[in-house]
């Protein structure tokens, strides 16, 4: 799952996951408030890993990502948070809440093929 309140980006993205691998079945949430009632809501099916967007509007990836922590159904999801650029704080605050890895944003389409491959691969 994608969530990231920039359409053009979450299509970006859907086209790179077809591109890596097109068994994944991909889920995009625009808002934060929605995502979180999504996710909590699903009984099964529950995405496997989260690729969360730093900077959105109401809850910002850092409020988001320490809610989805915080919250039973959701604690145990491995998330990746994204954005075009992260500072050493903001590497060690998204660690302590929880967040398992960071990835910049790629400008070029095969490098976020490249970054989205071998997160998929990894094991969280």
């Amino acid at each position: 799952m994608l969530i990231d309140d920039d359409k053009e980006d979450q299509e970006i993205f859907s086209d790179a996951i077809k591109e890596v691998d097109g068994t994944v079945r991909f889920l995009s949430e625009f808002n934060s408030d929605h995502a979180i009632g999504n996710i909590s809501g699903m009984e099964r099916d529950k995405p496997e890993i989260i690729f969360l967007d730093m900077n959105m509007p109401r809850l910002n990836g850092k409020q988001l990502l320490s809610n989805l922590k915080s919250d039973p159904a959701t604690e145990g999801i491995p998330v990746v948070m994204c954005s075009t650029f992260f500072g050493d704080l903001d590497v060690r605050e998204i660690r302590r809440l929880g967040a398992v890895h960071h990835m910049v944003k790629p400008t070029r389409f095969v490098d976020l093929c490249d970054s989205i491959s071998k997160i998929l691969k990894t094991r969280w």
